[in-house]
């Protein structure tokens, strides 16, 4: 029982601690003075700059005017300096190289551009394939352009005059080079351009037994009694082929072409547009 009354005596201690603050704050707030409503608060009126009364002594003005006065370059008495001769002569050069460097600098590209242009005009052309003798390589109507040579390689195509009536150039592949061995067996034509000597009789007799790099072509026998005269591919004549063995009329029909006859060598594609690009 004690317990419990030390536990409320505690508590009406704290009650009566709070009730005294609350009272306290109360009569803090009703003993401040209030502003009358009608009164209005002064500003506090600034001070007025001393420094702008302040008078400066009379000699203090005039040398800085003076001063100013010296500063300032007087334009009208400069006088330009006379050049000598030589001083002028070498502005002369100055102004000549000057003009000649913008000269060269404007006309360079120019005439580099007008060099490639002619240059590219001139030895190249144009052509639109007809026919399939080039498949698959080439196919019929493909534009391609034509850089003029007469001195081919071996395995580029070219294009020529035939040396059979005809309102067009042709379209081949070359075969045999100036020095390749040749000769004939029956209606075949063997070319070789690695042996350095035909063979002999008996290493003829089996197709299994040719020298290295030899190809056999089928001849006309137009084409059998001029190649049958020569050993080696005279200087200046190309035996050519096309892709197409089964549909070209070249070097087995008409026999070798004259390199004066060659108009280049095919070495573009630009049309059609899915197949543009280089020829090998």
């Amino acid at each position: 029982m004690d317990e419990i009354k030390e536990y409320f005596e505690r508590l009406k201690r704290k009650i009566k601690r709070k009730f005294a603050k609350k009272q306290k704050v109360k009569n803090n707030t009703k003993n401040r003075k209030r502003p009358p409503t009608g009164t209005k608060k002064k500003r506090p009126q600034p001070r007025e700059h001393v420094e702008g009364i302040r008078e400066e002594p009379r000699g203090s003005a005039r040398p800085k005017v003076e001063l100013d006065r010296k500063a300032v370059p007087n334009k009208k008495k400069r006088k330009k300096k006379k050049l000598t001769k030589e001083e002028f002569e070498k502005r002369k050069k100055k102004k000549r190289k000057e003009n000649i460097i913008e000269i060269i600098k404007f006309m360079l590209p120019v005439v580099l551009f007008a060099v490639l242009v002619f240059f590219f005009i001139l030895n190249t052309s144009p052509h639109m394939v007809d026919g399939d003798s080039m498949k698959p390589t080439m196919l019929n109507g493909d534009r391609v352009i034509v850089r003029r040579t007469k001195e081919p390689k071996r395995y580029e195509i070219i294009t020529f005059k035939p040396p059979v009536k005809s309102e067009f150039q042709y379209v081949k592949r070359v075969i045999g080079m100036p020095g390749d061995l040749v000769w004939t067996e029956g209606n075949d034509l063997f070319i070789n351009h690695q042996a350095e000597s035909l063979p002999k009789a008996s290493e003829l007799s089996a197709a299994n037994e040719l020298p290295d790099g030899t190809i056999k072509v089928n001849l006309s026998q137009d084409s059998l009694d001029q190649m049958a005269q020569f050993k080696k591919i005279p200087k200046g004549y190309y035996f050519v082929l096309g892709d197409n063995r089964n549909n070209s009329s070249d070097s087995r029909t008409f026999g070798l072409v004259d390199g004066q006859a060659i108009e280049g060598v095919v070495s573009f594609r630009f049309a059609p547009f899915n197949s543009i690009g280089w020829i090998k």
